[in-house]
C-alpha cells in the first residue's frame, strides 16, 4: 500500500492546462494595461476591465496587488512621573 493517493494523469494536465492559461492572462492583461499607459492605442481605452482581470489571476496564485499595509498605530503620551522630592 501507498501513504499517499496518486492523482490521476487527467487532473494533473487539467492542472497544468488552467496554469497555462492564467499565466496567459496575466500577460494579456499586463500588456494592454502597458500599452494603454504609453498612448500606444489612438482611441483612450477603459483600463477597468483588464485591471480586473489582473488583479483577479494574480489572486488566483496568491498574489496580492493591493497595498497591504498594516494601519500605524498613534503614538502614546505617557505621563511622566517626577523623581523630584516635594517641598
Amino acid at each position: 500500500m501507498t501513504d499517499s493517493p496518486e492523482k490521476p494523469e487527467h487532473e494533473e494536465s487539467n492542472s497544468r492546462l488552467g496554469d497555462v492559461i492564467k499565466v496567459v492572462l496575466l500577460g494579456w492583461a499586463m500588456a494592454i494595461l502597458t500599452a494603454n499607459y504609453l498612448g500606444v492605442f489612438k482611441q483612450s481605452l477603459d483600463p477597468t476591465y483588464p485591471a480586473s482581470i489582473l488583479s483577479g489571476t494574480a489572486a488566483s496564485f496568491g498574489l496580492a496587488v493591493g497595498n497591504n499595509r498594516k494601519k500605524k498605530e498613534e503614538p502614546t503620551i505617557k505621563e511622566q512621573t517626577s523623581t523630584a522630592k516635594p517641598k
